[in-house]
């Protein structure tokens, strides 16, 4: 097919247009704040040290090498990144630090203060404020489900009574912290010892009782000095050793709201006679 001169001629200026839409200069330019000598030393400095590692950290020099406690938590950024979100959220509901966990036993004076679930100890020599028997000396174990309740148990070991211990609890619908129970009480004479016992519902209290001398063949009261006594739970006694109840010299033990009454059928006054009762009171 044959072409024309015109033809030709209009086939060339196109092609012309489209070689200089090719080559034409861009309209917007890029201005750099850093001259290209300055690039050029960057890129050295960078490339040499992944090379080579960096100089100096934390007191270290020469090659250091990454270390563990280099960075805490709070120099690592977590938003946006879902798996170090989930660890941060993780380590925001870790065991508080401060309380015993993992590590000592916090001194605190008052242990009414002792809420957060850890261990305390109101120190020997220290202050004894809410302690078991107002004594300072005591490990107490901390359980707690918010401030509103809380369970302390505390431990005690003495060189003549050993380990003993007591528990307690707060509860904010039912009276705030309710009194200290005996679970193993060092029983001292003539000391009320609220017990972890119930009966019917109610606390068992235990007192120990020195009665004396044994009467001689005849009967004898002795007044136990129980406030607010209700109901007696059980007894148990010694007399010169032996157990009392076992013993053929007595003849009955009645116990009431105000006495305790021995009567013996033969002389066993050179006895003395121990007894330890446990009973409800009317005030609970």
């Amino acid at each position: 097919m044959a072409i024309t001169i015109e033809e030709l001629t209009a086939k060339v200026a196109e092609l012309e247009q489209q070689m200089a839409a090719i080559t034409a200069p861009p309209t917007e330019y890029y201005t750099s704040a850093y001259s290209g000598e300055e690039i050029d030393a960057a890129v050295k400095k960078v490339s040499e040290g992944l090379a080579g590692g960096v100089t100096s950290f934390n007191g270290r020099t020469g090659a250091v090498m990454p270390q563990a406690g280099d960075y805490n938590a709070t120099q690592i950024p977590v938003s946006g990144e879902l798996e170090a979100e989930t660890v941060a959220a993780a380590l925001s509901n870790k065991a508080p630090a401060g309380f015993g966990l993992g590590t000592v036993a916090v001194n605190i004076s008052d242990l009414n203060d002792a809420t957060k679930n850890g261990w305390y100890m109101n120190g020997a020599g220290g202050e004894a404020v809410h302690a078991p028997g107002n004594v300072p000396g005591w490990l107490v174990l901390v359980c707690a489900y918010a401030d509103e309740i809380v369970f302390q148990t505390a431990y005690r070991y003495g060189s003549d009574e050993g380990l003993i211990s007591a528990r307690r609890s707060y509860h904010y619908l039912f009276g705030g912290w309710h009194p200290w129970e005996w679970i193993n009480p060092p029983t001292l004479l003539g000391v009320e010892y609220r017990t972890v016992e119930r009966y019917n519902g109610k606390p068992v209290y235990a007192k120990a009782i020195n009665f004396g001398q044994a009467p001689n063949a005849t009967h004898k009261e002795v007044s136990h000095g129980i406030e607010n006594f209700s109901q007696l739970v059980s007894y148990t006694g010694m007399m010169g050793g032996a157990n009392l109840i076992e013993t053929p010299a007595l003849d009955s033990i009645q116990i009431n709201a105000s006495n305790i009454r021995i009567t013996t059928n033969t002389d066993v006054s050179a006895s003395y006679v121990y007894l330890v009762l446990r009973y409800t009171k009317t005030t609970d």
